[in-house]
């Protein structure tokens, strides 16, 4: 017997209507993620769900080494791989999320927060796209930003093409120009570089049952 409800519904039933309650600033963080049947069955049985990092997309496997070192030097927990959820999404961006995920189970989690890395969502895939990290100052438009981005962004081209590196994976590439991209896209971790109403993911190295306050296997 699971120490949390378990319940089967449509995915416009799956998440609750109104207000999500997402407070990025709790000692617990509402957390929701949706899981694969089997994953499901392995938390219930195990008692913890953790995640292969041989599974990861090999084409992101520079990004994914990034915000696991990410992990590892941020917070109390430990483990290779690191498990995906929403820290604060769009009850419709999630609602669609599970009309794509009918058979798996909606995880419902409150996670004391230290163990927790956010990051923002949309800046993530600067991460993945191998380019700088650049939040936008204060005051800027977002045109300005986007210019101001370019022009960096072409600049760090130039050197990698003259490095001969710009096709190479980024951990071949040289300590400076690694460490340079590396260190700015730890903007993305930093809440105060955006506004209030910005998306956020968060990963941990494992969930516990007694992290569920809730599963709905989507129908």
């Amino acid at each position: 017997m699971p120490p949390f409800p378990v319940r089967d519904a449509e995915p416009e039933q799956a998440v609750p209507a109104g207000r999500m309650g997402y407070d990025l600033d709790a000692e617990r963080l509402l957390l929701h993620t949706v899981q694969s049947a089997e994953a499901f069955e392995a938390l219930l049985t195990t008692g913890t769900l953790t995640t292969d990092p041989d599974l990861a997309e090999a084409e992101f496997t520079d990004a994914y080494d990034w915000i696991h070192r990410m992990m590892a030097a941020r917070l109390p927990t430990s483990g290779e791989g690191a498990l995906w959820l929403w820290a604060r999404t769009r009850r419709e961006h999630l609602v669609d999320s599970c009309r794509r995920s009918r058979g798996q189970v909606l995880l419902t989690c409150r996670v004391p927060r230290e163990r927790v890395l956010l990051s923002h969502f949309d800046e993530w895939h600067l991460v993945l796209n191998r380019a700088l990290g650049m939040p936008r100052l204060p005051g800027e438009s977002e045109d300005d930003a986007f210019a101001r981005w370019e022009e960096a962004q072409d600049v760090f081209d130039a050197r990698l093409r003259a490095a001969g590196l710009r096709d190479a994976p980024i951990r071949n590439w040289t300590p400076d120009l690694r460490n340079e991209i590396e260190t700015s896209w730890e903007c993305i971790l930093d809440r105060a570089n955006y506004g209030p109403s910005e998306c956020w993911q968060a990963t941990v190295h494992a969930l516990n049952t007694n992290d569920v306050v809730e599963a709905t296997r989507i129908t």
